[in-house]
């Protein structure tokens, strides 16, 4: 057993420990905790220096984060660790020192070209941000996802399986076949009338929203929608512009252990913007095609989200985050009026009903 020096981030605080690895656990022995290999994600970082991060949810959902310090540490996590920890560990270790050079050329470049970056900041600085974020591997995308989704887990009332969550893949696989991520879907017990995506292929639907469709197709619309705001990296754009230049750089470089306690304010609530709600819609129209699904589905939900909306002074939650809603329905239908589809048929789901019949009553939980 080889113990290593390391600093704790948590709720209480920064300390100095003392760690190793034990069986299928990592051991903090000076305060008496252990954490279970399978609750790590890895995230690497440090610009002149190499840095590795091990993060995790303590047992009440609060983010905590080991560093081990220095160079021997570092070894001694990477050669001693579980074998379920070593790929993650050593293909990071090793994407991170491509991303270093990456960034470092990015930032040379800027400093050398200072006015115009002060330019970009000054004239279009989210947007600026937006496009360097799309830079960002997608193996530190996945983990940004992860992070997120263990904050969203953490809030409790969240289904990996069941009746909903079965209708809910059924249909999305449907639109994500050949993808460069492997999508992964949730159900969320909540009366709200929500999807979201995050970063890396989750997507999550509320119940309020299930109950609220009239068919697959309708669910199918919503999903092809927030799989691309997936696919054409809005989630991840959106949540770096919204936390700034330092998370940029951070999580470029591979260190998300910066803004992995941000996280959880970003999962169903970010506004994207007015070019990024039109690509999703159109994107999400032609999915829907290739998928041989008919759009209208996309069409009637939003119809009606809109006539819900008119009736009511505060917008259901998928609404109010995704809003011009009047216009949007009129730019749908000039899509599927423009693109016809003969081939496309209405959808079927063979565990819509199962999942109709699952669904508990709005305010139970």
């Amino acid at each position: 057993m080889k113990t290593f020096a390391a600093l704790l981030s948590g709720p209480a605080g920064t300390t100095s420990v003392t760690a190793h690895f034990f069986g299928k656990q990592l051991v903090l022995h000076d305060l008496g905790i252990s954490v279970e290999i399978d609750q790590l994600i890895v995230s690497v970082g440090g610009m002149e220096q190499p840095e590795l991060f091990l993060n995790w949810l303590d047992t009440q959902g609060r983010q905590a984060t080991l560093q081990p310090l220095g160079a021997e540490a570092i070894a001694t996590v990477l050669q001693d660790a579980p074998a379920s920890l070593q790929p993650p560990l050593h293909k990071l270790w090793r994407e991170r020192k491509h991303n270093r050079r990456q960034v470092s050329g990015w930032l040379a470049g800027l400093t050398s070209a200072a006015v115009l970056a002060g330019a970009l900041f000054w004239w279009q600085g989210s947007n600026a941000i937006g496009a360097l974020a799309g830079l960002i591997p997608l193996s530190t995308e996945k983990q940004l996802g992860e992070l997120a989704l263990a904050q969203v887990r953490a809030q409790g009332q969240l289904a990996g399986s069941g009746a909903a969550q079965q209708a809910v893949h059924e249909i999305g696989q449907r639109l994500t076949q050949g993808s460069r991520y492997q999508y992964r879907w949730f159900v969320k017990q909540d009366d709200s009338v929500n999807a979201f995506a995050m970063p890396g292929g989750i997507i999550v639907v509320h119940t309020g929203l299930l109950r609220q469709a009239s068919s697959p197709g309708e669910v199918a619309g919503v999903l092809a929608h927030e799989v691309q705001h997936v696919e054409q990296r809005h989630s991840l754009r959106q949540m770096i512009t919204s936390l700034g230049w330092g998370a940029l750089v951070a999580v470029t470089i591979g260190d998300i252990s910066a803004v992995a306690a941000m996280l959880a304010h970003q999962a169903g609530a970010m506004y994207f913007s007015r070019d990024m709600e039109e690509e999703a819609d159109r994107l999400g129209v032609q999915a829907l095609q290739r998928a041989r699904i008919r759009p209208d589905g996309m069409l009637t939900f939003f119809q009606k989200m809109r006539d819900e909306d008119s009736g009511k002074t505060a917008a259901p939650g998928w609404i109010s985050s995704h809003p011009q809603t009047a216009a949007r329905v009129q730019r749908v239908t000039a899509l599927i009026a423009g693109t016809p589809c003969p081939n496309c048929l209405p959808l079927a789901s063979s565990s819509w009903q199962a999942m109709k019949a699952a669904l508990p009553a709005a305010g139970k939980r």
